[in-house]
């Protein structure tokens, strides 16, 4: 209950804010970090004091006592920031800082700091082992995130870049964030206050059909906060960020854009490819993309899918097809770490993503999860029910579909049942349950629903876009994608509205 009534608190009268622009941050930080903290923090401290006793007088002191704790904190982030940026300098590495505000009333102050910190040899190849230069990189950080503040909180995520198995790189980011989070406490951070967080390859910020675009996906990030309360907020809402949808989790150029491709194409590109990632190496078992790609080349001698092909009636898919994902509308009311310019632009449908796995948040000294969802409160239709629809003649149908109203949290994967010619013949015999991976995100009305299907296996479906109003008994919108039944054609996509049964 004191959990659920500090987050109504907080959403009541604190909004947080990722800043659009890491170069005017920098500057204003530099130069103005403890002005801006002093002005925010007597904003907020007076706000704050007003909205809880509704006394003017009280309203000064508290705005007095806010000030002080607002030259406080913006001093901190100001060296903060300052010291990242001399270590990035002298060792000659990327450290993207930018800051998380509160702002109340026109009012802002700095309750926080975020450094991307980008791996170049931070840690040895497939591994959670620093590199000489990575340990003497990150205690330099620790150095940097311990002056000054000792009440507050230390979050590291660990990144991936989307090359090989998600499973594995979830678990291999969540090593490394631990390692880093280690080597903080031995600068003196007490562990108590330390958490980190494997988040794999499931947040990109950049393409990952690049050698230059997984480079900068592969990071330690690295988020002071002034106290736990905030960082569960952060870690809620991170996970359903509409920013890291711009970029899908598809590792080659040729599975990114399987939708206008040939199978044939594809294996031109992956052999081009292969060149250029054949030195990362892997564990024994994962499956990277190139492999994956191959293949569905050497198949390429039967039919797609053989016996398991359906025709859904769809079109082929084209480079003017548009995405679901472009019509979710950015969350404009509430706690939000979404800043509504990194949230447009995400134009990509499921095919060029694939599933993304992604930790939970742990204590370094108890190594005890931290609990984020304040709920069991389920959206519309999405508490355990089945969403079943014609396409074609043939019944698609998914089930359990389990969506949290907390930021659009998936509790529970579903099945994907198909039944053949349900209109015409009657058949009432579902082939077998495929099992499949879903995500969501939520926007400001509806939420977008992903299915993903195996890839490593032939079937009738690739994968499911929907769009679902948060109050509504039947998909706004629906794609679903498969592929032709000829080897050599490009992935069809067939419209898919499906209702809760």
């Amino acid at each position: 209950m004191e959990r659920h009534h500090l987050r109504k608190v907080s959403l009541l009268t604190a909004v947080v804010v990722l800043s659009s622009s890491c170069a005017s941050l920098h500057e204003a930080g530099e130069n103005y970090g403890t002005a801006l903290g002093c002005i925010g923090g007597a904003a907020l401290g007076s706000g704050l004091t007003y909205l809880i006793t509704k006394d003017a007088r009280k309203a000064v002191a508290g705005g007095l006592i806010g000030g002080i704790a607002g030259c406080a904190a913006g001093n901190v982030w100001q060296k903060r920031e300052k010291a990242l940026a001399k270590i990035a300098a002298e060792e000659h590495i990327a450290i993207a800082t930018r800051s998380l505000q509160s702002q109340e009333r026109g009012g802002k102050q700095a309750v926080g700091i975020v450094a991307q910190v980008e791996d170049r040899g931070m840690f040895d190849t497939d591994s959670a082992q620093l590199s000489a230069d990575g340990l003497r990189q990150v205690r330099k950080i620790a150095a940097a995130m311990k002056q000054d503040d000792q009440n507050g909180v230390v979050l590291v995520v660990g990144h991936t870049d989307a090359t090989g198995n998600a499973s594995w790189n979830q678990t291999l980011s969540e090593n490394r964030a631990q390692a880093v989070g280690r080597i903080l406490q031995q600068a003196g951070l007490n562990p108590q206050r330390l958490y980190f967080q494997g988040a794999g390859a499931s947040r990109p910020v950049a393409e990952n059909s690049s050698a230059t675009g997984r480079a900068a996906n592969r990071r330690v990030e690295i988020v002071g906060l002034q106290n736990e309360a905030l960082m569960k907020q952060r870690l809620e809402q991170e996970g359903s960020n509409l920013a890291y949808l711009r970029y899908g989790t598809r590792t080659t150029e040729a599975t990114q854009r399987t939708a206008v491709t040939s199978i044939s194409s594809a294996r031109r590109s992956a052999k081009n490819h292969h060149s250029q990632s054949k030195s990362a190496s892997l564990p024994s078992g994962a499956i990277t993309s190139d492999q994956s790609v191959s293949q569905t080349a050497s198949a390429s001698s039967e039919p797609a899918n053989g016996k398991n092909w359906v025709d859904f009636g769809g079109q082929p898919v084209s480079s003017s097809t548009t995405s679901l994902a472009a019509n979710l509308k950015p969350r404009s009311s509430g706690f939000s770490l979404i800043s509504q310019a990194n949230a447009s632009g995400v134009t990509e449908s499921c095919l060029s993503d694939s599933a993304r796995v992604s930790g939970v948040a742990r204590n370094l000294a108890s190594g005890k999860v931290v609990e984020t969802h304040t709920t069991t409160d389920y959206f519309t239709g999405m508490n355990g029910r089945a969403w079943a629809g014609l396409v074609n003649n043939h019944l698609v149908t998914l089930s359990p579909v389990s969506v949290l109203k907390d930021n659009a949290t998936v509790v529970g994967n579903p099945k994907v049942y198909i039944t053949r010619n349900y209109q015409n013949s009657g058949n009432r015999h579902a082939d077998p349950a495929i099992s499949a991976i879903a995500n969501a995100w939520e926007g400001e009305e509806s939420i977008l629903y992903r299915v993903y299907l195996p890839a490593d296996q032939q079937q009738p479906l690739s994968c499911i876009d929907l769009l679902v109003p948060k109050n509504a008994t039947k998909a706004q919108q629906g794609q679903l994608f498969y592929s032709s039944h000829s080897s050599h054609s490009s992935a069809y996509m067939a419209a898919y509205s499906p209702i809760r049964s």
